[in-house]
């Protein structure tokens, strides 16, 4: 079973995600910001993260991610980002996230194709 890793502090969005994830098999872990995130990814050692940029307390999408490519043991962890910000995408893929969606212009469905897709390559 794969593991994924949820940091987004929506909480609507995590309860569906939730639940999608679950009823797809998924091991699915959720964390309400960027710290908590680290601490989780360390922790559970994912197969995949969902990451959104805007989070609250100290850290953000991008610092959660430039922490995760700085690490040997966990830059190779496919990084997902999911954001309402449309106009960061280039700075998310120059610091190593392998994909960017945007929320507004995204399905569950869609999101949950381009996981799959993700843990298989």
């Amino acid at each position: 079973m794969f593991k994924i890793l949820l940091i987004e502090d929506d909480n609507l969005l995590q309860k569906l995600y939730s639940e999608i994830f679950k009823k797809k098999g998924y091991d699915l872990k959720i964390a309400g910001d960027g710290q908590e995130g680290l601490i989780l990814v360390k922790k559970e050692n994912p197969s995949l993260i969902i990451l959104d940029i805007m989070l609250p307390g100290t850290m953000n999408g991008f610092d959660v991610l430039e922490n995760l490519k700085r690490n040997p043991d966990l830059k190779n962890i496919p990084v997902l980002v999911l954001t309402n910000l449309d106009s960061e995408r280039k700075t998310a893929e120059e610091i190593g996230a392998q994909d960017y969606m945007v929320k507004a212009n995204t399905t569950p469905d869609m999101v949950v194709k381009k996981v799959e897709s993700m843990l298989k390559s």
